[in-house]
């Protein structure tokens, strides 16, 4: 059998992490100019409508997000790790893109509906894909990141979550939340999101250690960490739940069986620990006028049926219930690098698709 030749330079990188993708490498190693298209048709109208959006200067943004983009992308850091090295460091092309996406579309362009993203970055059946979203599963601005592993998914949530904080605390007609909920889908990436947002011991968590606050406003930041089964209060600014999808399930709702244990969407869960520290986790979260629900590892969260999808629309139901209409989830985030449903659609195809069925199955 002949040996096989690796080819050592199809390995290269052809662009820096921190650079925008100018060019790509296809089947056989060869490097195309330009950058490698998306196949959805959204992704690929969004990218470009988010990329005239940056470099004609963030036009239509405020102040507050003026100030953090240009702390984040346009000045030098220097970071220092647990010992003690400090080293320099820039934000990859990725995480600067997905955070400038959510910012465009919430904040600039004000598309905070399914509905509405597929009408304007549709395409060519823009208007048929929009009239095939459901209105009564389009209630809040979701937007899903499609994320490789390793890319960083946690740096894009702090990012987001920065912004959405200074932006509830700066500007007067905001629409942002100063509290959080990061919602895991089992204890593994449960456990690794707390080495991030509250590593055990009390260390520097990521927004001490990355540059996310600007010097200048740290006397304004402060922003608790509260892990699901604690008991404690949040903090008096704002306040950051980091929780397993578990906590967060409807008792009301929850299959019974005759076994001790919830084995849905993770690991095997006590009942009488899920429902003692859930009923508390979740009546303190509906107790704020707003939150931003941000998802890790989401590939089957727009499912209908899924129990994960009903966990936040009882979220967000439970807090308009006290806060009225300008409350509730102000944007949910869909971290995944397979953002698709059990039918291998995509989030937004998939979408668009159980919507028509419904309507179709009403109409019969």
């Amino acid at each position: 059998m002949p040996e096989e030749i690796l080819n050592p330079k199809a390995l290269e990188p052809v662009y820096q992490p921190w650079e925008e993708p100018n060019k790509h490498r296809i089947k056989g190693g060869e490097v195309k100019p330009g950058r490698r298209p998306s196949p959805l048709t959204i992704a690929q109208n969004i990218r470009a409508a988010v990329r005239e959006w940056r470099e004609n200067s963030y036009p239509g943004a405020s102040d507050t997000t003026r100030e953090l983009l240009d702390h984040w992308f346009f000045r030098d850091h220097i970071v220092k790790v647990k010992d003690g090295t400090e080293f320099p460091f820039r934000y990859h092309f990725c995480q600067r893109e997905a955070i400038e996406t959510f910012i465009y579309l919430k904040e600039v362009v004000k598309r905070e509906r399914v509905a509405q993203l597929m009408g304007e970055f549709g395409g060519y059946d823009a208007e048929t894909l929009a009239l095939g979203v459901d209105p009564e599963k389009d209630l809040w601005p979701k937007y899903a990141f499609k994320m490789a592993t390793g890319s960083g998914k946690t740096k894009v949530m702090s990012l987001a979550i920065v912004w959405s904080y200074f932006h509830a605390l700066r500007e007067s007609d905001s629409p942002m939340a100063r509290d959080f909920v990061v919602i895991a889908p089992n204890i593994t990436v449960f456990e690794r999101l707390k080495e991030d947002f509250a590593p055990p011991g009390g260390g520097p968590n990521i927004f001490d250690v990355d540059p996310l606050v600007p010097v200048a406003w740290r006397g304004d930041w402060n922003l608790s960490t509260v892990l699901q089964d604690e008991t404690g209060g949040g903090g008096t600014v704002g306040t950051l739940y980091l929780t397993n999808i578990h906590r967060l399930y409807d008792t009301s709702k929850r299959k019974k069986s005759g076994s001790n244990t919830y084995a849905w969407a993770g690991p095997s869960v006590s009942k009488t620990k899920a429902l003692d520290t859930g009923e508390e986790l979740r009546a303190r979260i509906t107790s704020h006028d707003r939150v931003l629900v941000l998802n890790d590892e989401a590939h089957h969260v727009w499912d209908p049926e899924s129990a994960w999808n009903d966990a936040i629309d009882f979220i967000n139901r439970a807090i308009r219930e006290h806060g009225g209409d300008n409350s509730g989830i102000c944007a949910q985030l869909d971290f995944s690098a397979t953002p698709k449903d059990k039918r291998g659609n995509t989030f937004s195809t998939s979408f668009v698709t159980r919507s028509w069925e419904k309507r179709l199955t009403q109409a019969l």
